[in-house]
């Protein structure tokens, strides 16, 4: 876990006294949310930041009781959770808020929140035109203590400057607006992975990164920045054929051998996260050489040309993301592959993966 600490201090080092509040959805970026959490917690972070009820829970069952903040808001008949089990949800209207404040009302008991405002996504949030008269019903509601206000950036990596200051611009005006009205809300935020690293402007009162924290970088021309990528995936060889020139291999035959060749099995396909996009274009480590994924990659094998790597037998282990050699099979270079993004790469690392921390 040493890349994750390691990658925590590079945030922190930008961030300043600015809390950090950590997102660990789609359970830690594929990389097991518990004992992520734990380390960042254990770094410095100030909260934790999942997706949904769920993620939630399972951190709070694991003994966690650090504020954890629900980015994608609960349905109504589950607003009970947030009392039992100590969350901050998300809203973005005021009705979702009136359904929490009318559970603090039936407790004699209060929560704490933050509103959700869209400047640009056009996904969650309230209208800009309308948020300050929704937060100033909201902050009247019994029962609520409104604790932040967020926003999201629609660039992911911030590629487009123009759209990404205009968006923050937004923001600003409705916090302006709110303050006019003696308003001062404790956590203002929207700075992504992306924005700590190139967008100082939007630090505001808290970060909020994600990817940077498992060691990739989604702003690359930022080639000086110094992460560590946290998650390396292993599989086995479990069996190695010699094949004549002509033989096709996997299903739909869209790879026929145009030699003698060496193909080995391994105990990994798409149910494991390594996705179909990666047929006949994938690369990984086989000791310690490249070896190409030839056919279509099958829901739990895929198939390596070893022909060129020397001693390959069955129980070699196959480096599916790390480095080894001098080699690297790095997710992003793995998302450029299969026309995705690292996001997907690492999250999309399936449950039945043995989890090893170290």
């Amino acid at each position: 876990m040493g890349a994750i600490r390691y990658n925590f201090e590079r945030v922190n080092s930008i961030a300043g006294d600015r809390p950090v509040l950590a997102v660990v959805k789609a359970d830690g970026y594929g990389h097991g949310a518990v004992q992520i959490s734990r380390t960042l917690l254990g770094a410095g972070a100030h909260g934790l930041a999942v997706a949904y009820l769920e993620e939630a829970l399972e951190i709070r069952e694991a003994g966690i009781s650090a504020p954890v903040i629900v980015l994608f808001g609960l349905p109504a008949d589950k607003v009970s959770y947030c009392f039992d089990y100590n969350l901050t949800p998300v809203v973005w209207s005021v009705e979702q808020a009136s359904a929490l404040s009318g559970e603090a009302t039936r407790r004699s008991s209060s929560i704490t929140l933050h509103i959700k405002i869209d400047t640009g996504m056009g996904r969650l949030g309230l209208h800009p035109g309308e948020a300050v008269e929704s937060i100033v019903r909201i902050i009247d509601m019994p029962g609520l203590a409104v604790e932040g206000i967020l926003s999201h950036f629609s660039d992911a990596d911030l590629a487009s400057a123009d759209v990404a200051d205009a968006q923050l611009e937004l923001f600003r005006s409705v916090d302006s607006k709110l303050q006019d009205r003696g308003i001062r809300i404790r956590f203002r935020h929207m700075a992504n992975s992306a924005a700590v690293i190139s967008f100082r402007a939007s630090l505001l009162d808290m970060v909020r990164p994600g990817l940077m924290l498992y060691g990739y970088n989604p702003v690359p021309e930022q080639s000086d920045l110094d992460l560590r990528p946290a998650m390396t995936v292993k599989s086995t060889v479990i069996s190695v054929k010699r094949v004549p020139t002509g033989t096709p291999v996997s299903y739909g035959r869209t790879f026929c051998t145009k030699r003698e060749s060496l193909i080995a099995t391994m105990a990994a396909g798409y149910a494991d996260g390594f996705s179909t996009a990666l047929s006949n274009r994938g690369r990984v480590i086989v000791r310690g050489k490249i070896a190409p994924v030839v056919g279509r990659v099958c829901m739990d094998l895929a198939m390596l040309d070893v022909t060129e790597v020397d001693g390959v037998s069955v129980g070699d282990k196959v480096t599916l993301i790390g480095e080894e050699a001098g080699h690297g099979c790095w997710a992003d270079a793995m998302a450029g592959l299969a026309g995705t993004i690292p996001y997907e790469i690492l999250t999309s690392i399936g449950k039945r993966v043995t989890r090893v921390y170290q």
